[in-house]
């Protein structure tokens, strides 16, 4: 549920930077480690987008991003959770390095979420002005 707080944050960043017109499209880049089901999240951004006066009927879109550590003994890189698992033995999480086994790592990517970028309608130019002529 907490999908819904994170599209309602979603929306309101694409309105600040929308500068007041409407918004169509919003993209953005999801990390696997960050917890957030992106279907869920795309379900909730309907709802939050509905109650926004700009961003009424805009998508959202998203780009999954693979998680990746770095062990920081060794450097050896590798995916803690690469999908799919084949056995039970790929269910289980791995945060050890599976060269050294070192438990000193750093994220390199999957714990983004970000707001990569909005498309927005421009307003409509302002109409000629009437000077009395028909056309």
């Amino acid at each position: 549920m907490h999908e819904l707080a994170i599209a309602e944050a979603i929306v309101a960043a694409a309105e600040r930077h929308a500068e007041g017109r409407p918004v169509t499209v919003v993209r953005t880049r999801i990390g696997r480690l960050r917890q957030v089901v992106p279907e869920n999240l795309d379900f909730y951004f309907g709802l939050a987008a509905e109650l926004s006066e700009l961003c009424t009927g805009a998508e959202l879109e998203w780009e999954r991003v693979p998680s990746l550590l770095r062990c920081g003994a060794c450097s050896e890189e590798w995916d803690p959770a690469p999908p799919p698992a084949e056995d039970e033995e790929g269910l289980i999480v791995s945060f050890r390095c599976p060269a050294c086994e070192s438990s000193d790592h750093s994220v390199v990517s999957g714990d983004e979420l970000v707001v990569e970028s909005i498309d927005v309608t421009e307003p409509d130019a302002a109409p000629a002005a009437a000077n009395g002529e028909a056309g």
